[in-house]
């Protein structure tokens, strides 16, 4: 494992993001409290906020019980193409001054410091001019918060520390004090439950945990604890790529999408976005399951046993099939999922000659939309869902920022 050693990453991270696009293309909303919902009834939930919101105690929350907190909360219904478009015109301002850059997530981003770079004056300088182009070249009310220090957790956690519109260095000799001022749920990766695991073995601040043996680690939590004593020291502790075990979508219905046929639109819709994203991951399934929420009835699922499938049509009328079986009139929430899925070659399979046919077909139409934007050309079975389960902003998906 290679030593580290200090200012060899900068994380970047877009503030507020979500609703400072919206602030910068609509300049009277600048400076009000405002969160951004997939859909602005009271039912929606609010998944972005104005630091002007944010200071009501605004959080992650529906927007009826965000508009109890601040009755002059302004809801704006969320663009997705938008935000896609400004991360890619911040992603070009980056590359252009460092081309070693990570996408980590919409609004996040991790940068490799090379060369003269790897100084600590001249890694603020570069941030600084991050952050200068970023004004210039993309908006004048986006800002970001930098983090600089040896490993990108760091660099992120370092980020975290300033927000909004900070820079913070973190060189390895400061890590014993940095850590007496978080708490344990403030590094990444540690949740209320791993935190109740620490607290079991006494370990209850960030200190106790930066300063536990590694021999205890390792006895307590096996090779998860190893990989935190050393990610705790700033060593670059690779993150454990899992086979994909499910590809689904859920979609809350908007009210005007909350009846029988509103629901079937939607779960049309998503079963073809789930499609795309197993072909994109070269994948097929024999197993799908859908799912319904509604206020009458709870929850309830179904799933279906398939044979391998890939392409768009048999996804589609498995899962509406499927949900026919529901017969909720109120529908709420929708889910469907692949899983079982299977790494097959592209060679054609002859047992499913007409599926083989099918999925040929969804390819085609995958390399049209995207090259000419989502929705370009579509099957006529999809013509009543155009405005069916818009898009959402893939959280933490680098990889689904394609549309």
């Amino acid at each position: 494992m290679q030593q580290p050693t200090n200012y060899t990453n900068l994380f970047l991270d877009m503030n507020a993001f979500f609703a400072s696009v919206e602030q910068q293309v609509r300049p009277e909303l600048r400076g009000k409290p405002i969160c951004v919902a997939p859909y602005t009834g009271n039912t929606g939930c609010c998944i972005a906020r104005s630091y002007e919101a944010k200071k009501f105690g605004v959080t992650i929350m529906r927007v009826g019980d965000a508009k109890r907190l601040c009755p002059t909360l302004k809801v704006i219904e969320a663009r997705p193409e938008l935000y896609v478009f400004y991360h890619r015109q911040i992603l070009k301002v980056l590359q252009s001054l460092n081309p070693f850059v990570e996408v980590k997530s919409v609004d996040e981003f991790n940068l490799r410091l090379t060369g003269l770079e790897r100084n600590r004056e001249n890694a603020i300088i570069l941030g600084q001019k991050l952050k200068s182009a970023i004004n210039e070249e993309v908006g004048d009310y986006l800002k970001c918060s930098i983090g600089i220090s040896s490993s990108p957790w760091l660099a992120k956690l370092a980020g975290e520390f300033e927000k909004p519109d900070g820079l913070t260095v973190l060189p390895l000799e400061n890590l014993p004090d940095f850590y007496k001022q978080l708490k344990l749920t403030d590094l990444p990766g540690i949740n209320l439950r791993m935190q109740a695991q620490l607290n079991r073995h006494n370990i209850r601040t960030t200190s106790d945990f930066f300063n536990s043996p590694l021999s205890d680690l390792s006895t307590w939590f096996g090779h998860p604890g190893r990989v935190w004593y050393h990610r705790l020291r700033g060593y670059e502790i690779g993150e454990t790529v899992t086979a994909t075990k499910s590809v689904g979508h859920s979609h809350v219905l908007a009210p005007s999408f909350r009846s029988f046929d509103g629901g079937r639109r939607v779960l049309s819709k998503m079963a073809e976005k789930c499609a795309k994203r197993l072909r994109q991951k070269k994948l097929w399934t024999n197993s799908i399951a859908v799912s319904i929420s509604s206020f009458d009835y709870g929850y309830k699922s179904q799933h279906l046993k398939t044979d391998l499938i890939c392409d768009s049509q048999s996804i589609r009328q498995a899962a509406l099939g499927l949900y026919e079986g529901f017969q909720i009139k109120k529908p709420l929430k929708v889910s469907v999922t692949l899983f079982d899925l299977k790494q097959i070659s592209n060679r054609p399979i002859s047992l499913f000659c007409d599926i083989e046919k099918s999925k040929r077909v969804s390819e085609a139409l995958d390399q049209i939309n995207d090259r000419f934007g989502d929705d370009t050309i579509y099957s006529a079975s999809q013509f009543d869902t155009e405005d069916a389960a818009p898009n959402r902003i893939p959280f933490g998906d680098p990889d689904r920022l394609n549309f």
